[in-house]
């Protein structure tokens, strides 16, 4: 800044650029009870092409298993041959975000908990979830020519 430059904020319509979760967010949840196998988890993974459950028991949302933990769990399912892994244990706390919070603090959160996704809620309703991929294709969506 040259000398006589005062500092602005930048415009409200910069916030075009960072949009609401509700534009982003997968609306089609694929979900796990925390009794289900690692086996079971596996294969809805596979055939519904998602990385991340969230693990439900009845309409509360316990966390989200993520597709490293249950192939992980597949693992030592095999290795020990005993009781079968569940899903219940091997679920995360994820944080939750509001329809109206914006990419940037999905993408923060994500950051800070060393996580690729955040559950949306609506009230006391999971309706949906922001994977790093949705952030990607968001932003491949803002470059022009890309979207």
């Amino acid at each position: 800044m040259s000398a006589g430059e005062s500092h602005l904020a930048a415009p409200p319509e910069t916030l075009d650029e960072d949009p609401r979760l509700r534009d982003l967010m997968t609306h089609r949840l694929v979900a796990i009870t925390p009794d289900s196998d690692v086996h079971v988890a596996l294969r809805l993974m596979v055939s519904a092409q998602v990385r991340h459950l969230p693990v439900m028991d009845g309409p509360d949302c316990l966390g989200v298993v993520f597709e490293r933990d249950v192939l992980r769990g597949v693992l030592e399912d095999l290795a020990q041959q005993a009781h079968p892994v569940l899903v219940g244990p091997l679920r995360r706390p994820v944080p939750s975000l509001r329809t109206t919070d914006r990419r940037s603090r999905a993408a923060a959160c994500m950051a800070a908990n060393g996580l690729d996704a955040v559950l949306v809620h609506d009230g006391d309703h999971l309706i949906g979830i922001v994977t790093a991929t949705d952030i990607i294709r968001s932003l491949a969506r803002s470059v022009p020519g890309h979207g």
